[in-house]
């Protein structure tokens, strides 16, 4: 399979969010997995403020996507836990997800590394990239150290569920 790694804009939301929804229904560890943000309006909102989409494309289905916030949020719950002196010059993998029929082709790895493309060729001040993932989610905690990320904190967050912080330098 031959798949389009690209940025997307608001006109995915909805096929981001049908994607959301049918990775969520197939989970058998739903606490692996946060969709409280996939709404439409919320979406908008993160991409008209500062995030952006990144989605796998094979033929004209969506397979993949990932939402990458250029800026952390400094009310977030991450943003607590990142170093002050960081925080201006650090992004986040907020949120991907990969159709279950398209695992395998390593499309998470190829999202991430396309986000962060995108936006140290915007803000080559960028240094440092976070994302969160459940300790027990193998499959993204690898691709996660794979690309680079590095086990940076343990931390209950989003409503009490348990999570790694990964940080990465970005070079």
């Amino acid at each position: 399979m031959e798949f389009i790694i690209k940025e997307g804009n608001s006109n995915d939301i909805e096929k981001v969010i049908e994607v959301c929804k049918i990775i969520y229904e197939n989970l058998e560890h739903k606490e692996w997995y946060s969709i409280d943000l996939m709404e439409y309006d919320k979406i908008l909102k993160k991409l008209e403020d500062n995030a952006i989409i990144v989605k796998a494309l094979y033929k004209d289905t969506l397979a993949g996507f990932l939402i990458a916030e250029r800026h952390i949020n400094p009310n977030s719950e991450l943003a607590e836990e990142i170093p002050k002196d960081e925080l201006s010059s650090s992004i986040e993998m907020d949120n991907a997800g990969v159709l279950p029929k398209y695992r395998g082709n390593h499309l998470q790895e190829s999202l991430i590394l396309k986000a962060e493309s995108i936006i140290k060729e915007r803000n080559a001040s960028i240094k440092y990239s976070y994302a969160t993932v459940h300790p027990d989610n193998l499959a993204s905690l690898k691709t996660l150290e794979k690309t680079g990320y590095k086990k940076y904190k343990e931390k209950l967050m989003y409503g009490g569920k348990i999570r790694y912080i990964m940080r990465k330098e970005l070079v």
